[in-house]
Order: C-alpha cells, then structure tokens, then sequence
C-alpha cells in the first residue's frame, strides 16, 4: 500500500445503472467517499450518468446464471474472472456488496490477504433466511469479512442469528439516510431556500458517530 489513495474494489452483479435502491445507494457512497480511488464490477448495460461515482467501471464477462444446478458452477467461473481482475488492480481493500449472492462470494473467494468488508443491504439477509443453502453462503462471507457493514439496527441480530453469533465484533451499524434522531419536524413554513425544506437539522453541532459527518469510510 503506497501514500496515495486507497484502491477499493467493490461492485454489483447487476445492470450498472440506478435500477434500484442498492445501486442508488452504491453510487452515492463512493461519490463521496474520500481518499480513494474505486473500481467497480457491473453488468451491461452501462449509464454513463452513473459511472461518474467510481474511477473505473468494468462489466464482467461470466454470464450469469440463476439459483440451481448450474450456480455452483458459475461462481466457479466468476471467482476465476475476479481472481484475474484483483491480480491486475490490486486493490488495498475489498467491499463485497450483498454477502452470500454471486460476485459478493467471488470477492470472498478470490480475496486472498486482502482486507475484505461485507456491506449488507438486506435482500441478502432475506436470501438467507429462507434458505440453507444461501445462508452457508451468507456464513461463508462474513467468516471472511474483516467488518460487517448493516445499515439499520433492525439487522445486526438478524445476522447474528443466522451466523450463530461467531461474528458480533465484527458488526457494525453505519446508517444510510437522515439520522431522525437529529431532525426535528418544522412547525412553519422555512423562510429560506433548501433542498429538504420539512426538516433542518436539530443541533448543527452534533458529532454523534452516526452523524454524516462523522461517519467512518468503508
């Protein structure tokens, strides 16, 4: 690791577009995040108003197959494509968005001694709550992972059930969103422009850890 940026790669088995709010929120993150520079894994198509939040965007070339007898398989393949691209990168750090689902097991996998951070989103804990199979998977990424990313406190318990509670220390709530704790609902119409004009901020000295200004980079 040199004194310049940190290299993160990260990335989504999906189109590389806002399509949802997982994407919505992956862009905003490393737009902002910084000291570092993030190359991220995506799928064709590619909205190019999108992109901006990253230093580079590659679209992997495994085709994607679904849940069944092929799965095993394809992971086999994408962890080999991943493998590849981190022995060109080399990135200082991993995020591994969605643990347990495809490319989040692929950067598992093909991590090696590279720091490595799950960042839950939540359809990732569903998965695993519904099924054997996707929550030894879900295991499996969080036995690898140096930190556990939630982004609400309704999660942390629901992990570490399905984890057998092998990884609590390696939990921790990093909110996306407004802190409601530090907004009060106005009782006049602002007087001044804004972009949020029903909320300002309760006590603008606030440095809770889970303030935006506070919060830690991933």
């Amino acid at each position: 690791m040199t004194g310049g940026p940190l290299t993160v790669l990260t990335g989504v088995n999906r189109p590389s577009a806002p399509s949802s709010g997982g994407m919505v929120l992956v862009g905003d993150l490393y737009r902002v995040m910084p000291e570092t520079r993030t190359v991220f894994l995506g799928r064709e198509p590619v909205d190019p108003t999108w992109t901006t939040a990253f230093n580079r965007l590659i679209t992997l070339s495994t085709v994607k197959r679904p849940l069944g007898p092929d799965f095993d398989a394809y992971v086999e393949e994408l962890t080999r494509e991943v493998r590849a691209l981190i022995e060109e990168i080399r990135p200082d750090a991993i995020h591994a968005q969605y643990p347990g689902l495809a490319l989040s097991l692929a950067l598992t996998r093909a991590a090696g001694r590279i720091p490595l951070v799950s960042l839950v989103h939540g359809p990732d804990v569903m998965a695993a709550e519904r099924s054997p199979e996707e929550r030894a998977r879900l295991e499996e990424a969080a036995a690898a992972s140096a930190a556990i990313v939630v982004p609400t406190t309704a999660l942390p318990d629901r992990i570490d059930r399905l984890t057998s509670r092998r990884f609590t220390s390696r939990l921790t709530v990093i909110p996306w969103g407004i802190p409601v704790g530090d907004t009060r609902l106005r009782t006049r119409p602002p007087t001044g422009p804004g972009p949020c004009p029903w909320y300002t901020q309760a006590d603008s000295t606030t440095t809770s850890p889970r303030s935006p200004r506070s919060r830690p980079s991933l």
